[in-house]
């Protein structure tokens, strides 16, 4: 019997944890990131996808062995903020993005639905409660999210910090991009800093606060040249892999395997753009917007082995905040919240993609609409109207980044192969 199936009847029978142990998930985690998983194994793999696999198995390897140290946050939070106190962040949506890769998402997704969480609220949550309630995840010293960029976030994290009996920081944030918003949330974080002391009982040294910032605009720095190199050269690496470097983003910016990784991936595209690397052959180039499905599948792959297309820009790979000032730190932390493309008005995230389809010769984009995103599918149609002001196809993706059980490869790849032949 393979591990996955294993695993699987153990979810399912409300296993015990004293017996099963956490050990479980450090195993998974272990199979989906190491180059010898998942991520490792395509044509033209590049050495920083596998050192991101790496490191972040080795993230992770620490939080199930220090778990007075962890701390679950959710995307885009002040991750900064908790490595400035030496603790070790976690993103529960990148564990709902494992259990969607090892098939498990299923199955843990029914059971959500027989605890009457509705199926029309996001699987991302959904699959990490109920990872919660299976006792597979270390308890956390506390957990940190924030309303942007899902209003659900509050709830499902009010879920897991119960389950836990641990501390939630929750951040408010706030919908427009003005002083008054600024301050208002530079308060909540704060605020946040003393209640991190108060769970921790030290206090924030303003030296550890420096660094992580400091490894956060490095990070920044290394984001933004690596962008430039994928906007003025031939494909340098497949969109595929580059989607998976949200992960820095949602567990590692701000500390220095964070800053390390990106630099890497930088300094890999900028070899290979020395040396005429043409081993990526499409022709045609694209701009993804928001996520892709993380459950076994081969969409992105047929689209950019098959179909003569490669993705050059990635809408959750772009930098959207100014440098973090450590002689300001709350209203700089703040304002990287609020810069957010999906906070505040889709004129956001339409002046992002008139942007970038004019900086980066776009010839047609794609929209991943995640079922129960509402700020990633509310706004299709003023998408669809602002990429054909351009004059160029736009596709709209309908599916689940975590669900796969009404996913159906063959409708996908009708669709893939329809969008492909108006590009001609």
């Amino acid at each position: 019997m393979s591990l996955e199936k294993r695993v699987k009847q153990m979810l399912l029978a409300n296993p015990d944890p004293g017996k099963i142990k956490k050990g479980i998930s450090l195993v998974l985690l272990k199979i989906f990131l190491t180059p010898a998983g998942r991520f490792g194994t395509r044509a033209f793999g590049s050495r920083s996808e596998k050192k991101l696999s790496l490191i972040l198995y080795n993230h992770a390897r620490r939080i199930f062995k220090s778990p007075h140290s962890s701390v679950f946050i959710s995307l885009f939070g002040p991750i900064e903020l908790v490595h400035a106190f030496n603790l070790l962040p976690f993103s529960l949506e990148m564990l709902s993005a494992v259990a969607a890769s090892m098939s498990l998402a299923p199955d843990l997704l029914a059971r959500a639905e027989k605890e009457w969480l509705s199926s029309d609220f996001c699987s991302f949550h959904r699959t990490y409660i109920e990872l919660a309630r299976t006792g597979l995840l270390p308890k956390p010293l506390f957990c940190m999210a924030t309303s942007h960029t899902c209003d659900g976030t509050f709830k499902s994290f009010s879920q897991v910090s119960e389950y836990f009996s641990t501390p939630l920081i929750f951040f408010d944030t706030p919908y427009h991009l003005d002083m008054n918003a600024v301050k208002y949330l530079a308060r909540q974080i704060e605020s946040a800093v003393h209640t991190i002391e108060e769970i921790t009982g030290r206090s924030l040294q303003v030296s550890d606060l420096e660094r992580a910032f400091q490894n956060s605009n490095r990070a920044r720095k290394a984001l933004l040249d690596i962008n430039n190199l994928k906007r003025h050269h031939t494909p340098l690496i497949y969109g595929e892999e580059s989607l998976l470097f949200v992960l820095v983003i949602g567990s590692l910016l701000g500390s220095r395997a964070g800053a390390s990784l990106y630099k890497a991936y930088m300094e890999e595209l900028k070899k290979r753009a020395d040396a005429r690397f043409n081993k990526i052959n499409g022709k045609k180039r694209i701009l993804w917007l928001h996520l892709k499905p993380f459950f076994p599948n081969t969409l992105m792959k047929y689209l950019e082995r098959d179909l003569g297309a490669v993705i050059v820009a990635e809408e959750i790979n772009s930098v959207y905040w100014e440098e973090l000032n450590i002689h300001n730190p709350w209203e700089s932390l703040a304002k990287k919240l609020m810069s957010n493309l999906w906070v505040g008005s889709i004129e956001k995230r339409l002046n992002y993609i008139r942007r970038t389809i004019e900086d980066y010769q776009i010839d047609g984009v794609i929209h991943f609409s995640h079922w129960g995103c509402r700020q990633s599918n509310g706004a299709v149609r003023l998408i669809k109207d602002t990429v054909m002001e351009y004059g160029i196809p736009f596709l709209n993706l309908d599916g689940d980044c975590i669900d796969s059980r009404n996913y159906s490869e063959a409708q996908y790849i009708t669709r893939l192969e329809g969008f492909m032949e108006i590009l001609g």
